[in-house]
């Protein structure tokens, strides 16, 4: 699948296509978490792993990075020990090298090089296995992710990851807080914790339009309308708290949400179609 682009108040945001995963279907559904996803016999349909670009003024900034064709390679996870013996038992791969996002951003006309920022969403490997084509770009993620990371295989980081581990920011109503990664405040980053420990989401503020570049919050939209947790989140109360946040968000502002996973989220983009807040399941 070519890449999606799309422009908002003069900036091009592109969906890039790195790479497709298998998930276990308790992993993506609610369920008891990681002894049942492990037992679990049945798996989901190929699911895509988008990757993000947003060619903003001040700099390239890529949300998420993508698998590479290494990962489907009977070895690849060996140096990971436990953690990498589970997410080789839990995740299925496909990918060829044409869809890692190195190639892909330089067919876009975007040497990697070129990119300013890199903004990982978490520290899972679907979302860290394109870290290599970005030695120069700043990578920035939580400073809860980086100390309590839970499911990641850090043996397969690049030898120079060294990301800046960020916190804090100004208050929001929403989310608590949110970090500006922009001057002109159009893009922030906001805590959405809940999938791992220090989860993080993207929001590109537009004058008539938001982007929400959710990573792993939900799998798909649907989940966000019904408030529904993935079996695959560690702090299943704070997944709530998160939707919730996220949910109150799309109320107040109209905002297009665009999951890792999901099948349609590049559609949404192309096609501009906002959260449908009138679907929403009323929280009990």
């Amino acid at each position: 699948m070519p890449p999606i682009t799309t422009t908002i108040d003069g900036v091009r945001v592109h969906a890039i296509n790195c790479g497709f995963v298998q998930v276990k279907r308790s992993h993506r559904s609610p369920s008891l978490g990681a002894p049942i996803i492990l037992l679990d016999p049945f798996w989901t349909e190929w699911l895509p792993i988008w990757v993000w670009v947003i060619e903003h003024p001040e700099g390239v900034i890529v949300i998420d990075t993508g698998e590479n064709q290494r990962v489907t390679e009977p070895h690849y996870f060996d140096c990971g020990g436990a953690d990498g013996w589970v997410t080789k038992h839990i995740l299925r791969f496909r990918i060829q090298e044409q869809l890692e996002i190195g190639p892909q951003l330089k067919a876009l006309g975007i040497p990697p090089d070129a990119v300013r920022w890199v903004v990982l969403t978490h520290l899972h490997i679907d979302h860290t296995d394109g870290l290599r084509y970005f030695p120069r770009a700043e990578i920035l993620v939580s400073r809860n992710e980086y100390e309590q990371p839970y499911g990641s295989v850090p043996c397969t980081f690049p030898g120079w990851f060294n990301p800046r581990r960020i916190e804090g920011g100004y208050a929001h109503n929403q989310f608590g807080k949110a970090y500006p990664l922009t001057t002109d405040g159009r893009v922030i980053i906001v805590p959405t914790h809940g999938h791992s420990h220090g989860h993080q989401s993207v929001i590109f503020r537009g004058a008539t339009v938001d982007l929400f570049f959710a990573g792993d919050t939900t799998f798909t939209e649907q989940q966000l309308l019904e408030h529904q947790v993935a079996g695959i989140c560690i702090d299943k109360a704070a997944a709530r708290r998160t939707l919730g946040a996220i949910r109150s968000y799309c109320q107040e502002r109209p905002t297009i949400y665009l999951p890792t996973h999901d099948a349609q989220s590049a559609e949404r983009l192309k096609n501009g179609r906002i959260v449908r807040t009138h679907l929403m399941t009323t929280l009990r």
